[in-house]
């Protein structure tokens, strides 16, 4: 019997493995947004999507993509009807709903501005004469489910500017709007925005401005409606396993800033 206990410890162990996360986790996704997610026709992927589908094979579970507006996805998320969504930065508030993963990227959140409108204020290329100027007179545009850090999330919600902001969800969008100069900024990942740029043809319109407006970890976010927490901590030991094993020139090709 005794030669017989390490085969069985292993078979339970992986029984344990299994029963963990289940089978497959419905993870909400609605538009390419590169290099983290591209949509196309025959397929999605994106440095996190591969990530993510690693992730969850090693713990015996696989990704099904639901198609959700973004708008919708955070109430889904809370209510179970989806069982995961990428790119989260914690909030407390968040966390009253959804559990959240161990940081798996870092993002930098810039400030993008038409070139004309920065002439008129050229002092805007320093943090703190922009959060001033923000506060008092320009208009933004941003995802109006974005967190963009403590400092500016205090400033938005000051009625004066809440009146004075454009709440837009597609990045293309946002970025016509400045480009038209009907808003004077808006708010984007640096990794993101510089693909989007290149892609434009008014993308040589846009200077972003010399800082970060926040820089934060990211994190994978899971209904605790429909994950249970063991789950979460199954993910987080293939991260930290990852985090030890990867180089970290590869670490910076599955997304990092």
């Amino acid at each position: 019997m005794r030669l017989w206990c390490p085969v069985l410890w292993c078979m339970w162990s992986q029984v344990v493995v299994a029963a963990e996360c289940p089978s497959q986790l419905r993870m909400a996704y609605n538009a390419s947004w590169r290099p983290y997610i591209e949509v196309t026709d025959e397929v999605v992927r994106g440095t996190d999507i591969d990530l993510i589908r690693q992730l969850l094979s090693q713990v015996n579970s696989r990704l099904q993509l639901q198609f959700v507006p973004e708008k919708r996805a955070m109430q889904m998320l809370q209510q179970g009807q989806v069982d995961m969504l990428f790119a989260a930065s914690y909030t407390p508030q968040r966390a009253e709903f959804a559990w959240f993963s161990d940081a798996y990227r870092k993002e930098q959140n810039v400030v993008l501005m038409h070139r004309q409108t920065l002439s008129l204020y050229p002092e805007l290329r320093q943090r703190e004469a922009f959060m001033a100027l923000a506060q008092r007179k320009l208009i933004g545009v941003y995802n109006p489910a974005g967190f963009y850090g403590d400092t500016f999330e205090q400033l938005k919600q000051q009625p004066a500017v809440k009146q004075r902001s454009l709440a837009v969800y597609e990045p293309d969008r946002r970025l016509d709007l400045v480009s038209g100069r009907r808003a004077d900024y808006t708010i984007a990942d640096n990794a993101a925005v510089q693909l989007d740029l290149a892609a434009r043809k008014d993308g040589s319109q846009f200077e972003i401005l010399p800082f970060f407006l926040n820089e934060a970890d990211i994190h994978l976010m899971l209904s605790k409606v429909t994950v249970q927490q063991s789950c979460v901590l199954a993910l987080n030991r293939q991260l930290t396993a990852r985090e030890k094993t990867t180089p970290v020139a590869a670490r910076s090709v599955l997304g990092s800033d």
